[in-house]
């Protein structure tokens, strides 16, 4: 449309350049004037149109507004160029008379031949096809499913990360979550027992809830079952459709509970081509004062969970490190998905060629009852 506004003031310009030059042909200029004038009205309540509907609506066949070119083109002709086509005859002693003004004049003279232009002009917004549009974005048929197993282990409470282990890792998930619109996304908390928290969802702002109401002591903190936590998440995942299904396990300790031991989790995990990330949020002995005097984290135990999968192993020393694995992780785990969408149309053309009609109407009756010219 903004093209098409340039164009017209363009020639909108051309045309006053000519009536300046050129002195001959007086009808056509007045016309050609005219014209270019209404394509630049058009064409600039066209641009207001589309800044105000945001979207929201929209004319199926646009162009039909050139249809006003011409009648808007006459209209002015014989409105505001109307010396120009009319034959004038000279009498002595004009100067003599009074040009009687009133409004019945006015009335007489105008409002039949605006009316007559206003039902053109909602004629053609109507042959435009004004419509209401309604997008609904649909969810997607193919995307990753994953599940996130959260550490609430009293040891998670440890300041070694900004403000301690679990908030660090609170946040990071939050913001993982955050950029993944398309996939579905559960989670699992665990220590002595694991918990499902939340399935599998699309819905992020409810998941994003149960992840901030999550809290250390949720379930009995002085354990941590990593065999069982990856139980429950591969037999949540284990009959899902979805072309790509992974667990990011996140903790800051070794298996010390459960029924299932972390190993035979991570084949069973692997026989549902289920892939495991795993995690280690820990600092290095000695590394702050908040560090534990010996190594907590069982990297030999978090990396043979991630080969058995497919999966890696990380190690995070500080909260930087772990927002950084984060970003990796969602790096190498991408969803190739279209956006689709439903658009819904509600036509608008109805009311449009009622009020054409009836400016019609009523512009016949106040020409042939009310408003008759005497020649």
């Amino acid at each position: 449309m903004i093209y098409f506004f340039l164009v017209s003031v363009f020639l909108l310009i051309a045309a006053l350049a000519g009536n300046l030059v050129i002195r001959q042909a007086p009808k056509i200029r007045a016309v050609l004037t005219a014209g270019s004038s209404v394509l630049a009205v058009v064409s600039f309540a066209g641009l207001i149109f589309e800044r105000l509907a945001a979207g929201k609506a929209e004319f199926i066949h646009p162009w039909a507004f050139c249809l006003l070119v011409i009648p808007f083109a006459v209209f002015l002709a014989q409105t505001v160029f109307r010396s120009v086509f009319s034959r004038r005859i000279g009498y002595s002693m004009t100067h003599l008379m009074v040009e009687q003004s009133s409004l019945r004049v006015l009335f007489t003279r105008w409002l039949p031949s605006i009316l007559y232009t206003l039902s053109l002009i909602l004629m053609v917004t109507a042959l435009a096809r004004p419509v209401h549009i309604d997008r609904k974005v649909l969810p997607p048929t193919e995307g990753i499913d994953i599940i996130l197993l959260m550490d609430v282990s009293a040891s998670m409470q440890k300041q070694d990360f900004y403000p301690n282990r679990f908030i660090a890792a609170q946040q990071t998930a939050s913001r993982f979550i955050s950029k993944r619109f398309n996939d579905r996304i559960g989670l699992v908390a665990f220590a002595k027992e694991a918990m499902l928290q939340a399935p599998l969802t699309l819905d992020h702002e409810a998941l994003q809830e149960y992840l901030s109401t999550l809290y250390l002591g949720v379930v009995d903190p002085n354990y941590t079952a990593i065999g069982d936590a990856l139980g429950v998440a591969a037999n949540h995942l284990k009959d899902s459709k979805a072309k790509s299904k992974i667990i990011i396990l996140l903790t800051d300790g070794d298996s010390n509970a459960g029924t299932i031991t972390p190993q035979m989790a991570a084949k069973a995990a692997a026989a549902y081509g289920i892939r495991i990330y795993t995690i280690g949020t820990a600092s290095a002995p000695g590394e702050s004062l908040y560090s534990s005097a010996e190594d907590e984290i069982n990297e030999g135990l978090m990396l043979e969970i991630a080969d058995t999968t497919g999966g890696k192993f990380y190690r995070a020393k500080n909260e930087a490190e772990l927002l950084k694995i984060y970003d990796t992780i969602n790096e190498l785990e991408k969803t190739e998905f279209a956006p689709s969408s439903i658009v819904d149309r509600t036509d608008y053309y109805q009311p449009f060629l009622l009020l054409a009609l009836g400016c019609m109407l009523l512009a016949f009756i106040l020409e042939k009852l009310f408003l008759i010219k005497v020649p």
